[in-house]
């Protein structure tokens, strides 16, 4: 069977980004909002002339642990494409609130190289519903151009819990089966309280989940946990090379939740000299906050 497919996107071209403090208070009404036939919209959203800049940069990579050597971060150019992902959510025509859905999973993509000062042109759209055994998925894309050509892409999955269906009965986690007993231990990370809150500010990204103890309260968390691309990008600096790439690609399942203050440990394996498979886990090594792929090719 094939999944759904949405009707022929609108182009929508954003010149000026609203302050995400608005799309957050967008998004609060939606927190009742109780469709019976979600639909999502049927757009894409352009940001036709983005600068990389060489400050946002030094920033995102210092929140992230990068080196310059690295070059723009394999997951910066997520951080360009969030507020768009943040408008998507929070269009009148989206079914549910952007703070009742879950970041499942995420994948990224560089083609070409990247440097600062260089111009892109952003698309974001979503993808049509998928069954999940927790309720219904769906992808955010993410395409990124230079001058016409390719040179990055995305997709993150989200997940409206709901009733379970039947089309969609649990599957079993290869990368847990096959790869997690080859994994070793490579580094051990202290999560300062602040975390949430660094990141926030060099990634546009501000979810209240991530930011105080109480404000994660009031959405069912005992405190603010860390954010999911966060913990993917922390990973990714860890085990780059230390140069900057041609082409890499990565992905990212996000497990359990990360608390803030806490701890968590790296484990990775190599099955080949430019690629590696990982584990971010709690302190004992026994609980997995994410699991994934990361492969490079260099220059």
């Amino acid at each position: 069977m094939h999944a759904p497919t949405l009707p022929r996107a609108r182009t929508v071209v954003v010149e000026t980004l609203p302050p995400p403090a608005r799309l957050y208070g967008r998004a609060l009404p939606g927190l009742f909002r109780r469709g019976h036939a979600p639909q999502l919209p049927a757009i894409r959203l352009v940001r036709p002339d983005v600068k990389l800049d060489p400050e946002a940069i030094g920033r995102y990579a210092r929140v992230c642990g990068f080196i310059p050597e690295q070059g723009v971060p394999l997951t910066f150019p997520h951080v360009l494409a969030f507020p768009l992902h943040l408008m998507m959510l929070t269009d009148p025509s989206f079914p549910w609130s952007a703070l009742g859905v879950v970041h499942l999973s995420n994948r990224v993509h560089l083609r070409r190289p990247l440097m600062a000062g260089q111009a892109l042109r952003i698309e974001v759209e979503c993808g049509p519903l998928m069954p999940h055994q927790k309720g219904q998925a769906f992808t955010l894309h993410t395409r990124i151009f230079r001058r016409g050509e390719a040179v990055w892409d995305g997709d993150s999955v989200y997940l409206k819990r709901g009733a379970r269906s039947a089309s969609a009965p649990d599957a079993p986690d290869a990368v847990a089966a096959v790869a997690r007993p080859l994994l070793a231990r490579e580094a051990r990370w202290q999560l300062p309280p602040q975390l949430g809150r660094d990141y926030a500010k060099a990634s546009g990204d501000f979810n209240p989940i991530h930011l105080h103890m109480l404000t994660a309260k009031a959405f069912g968390f005992p405190r603010a946990i860390a954010h999911g691309m966060w913990t993917l990008a922390r990973t990714l600096a860890a085990l780059h090379p230390v140069k900057a790439l041609a082409a890499g690609h990565a992905h990212g399942d996000f497990k359990t939740p990360l608390y803030l203050p806490g701890e968590a440990t790296l484990w990775s394996a190599a099955p080949s000299s430019v690629a590696r498979d990982f584990e971010v886990r709690d302190i004992a090594g026994d609980v997995p906050h994410l699991r994934g792929h990361f492969e490079w090719e260099l220059p």
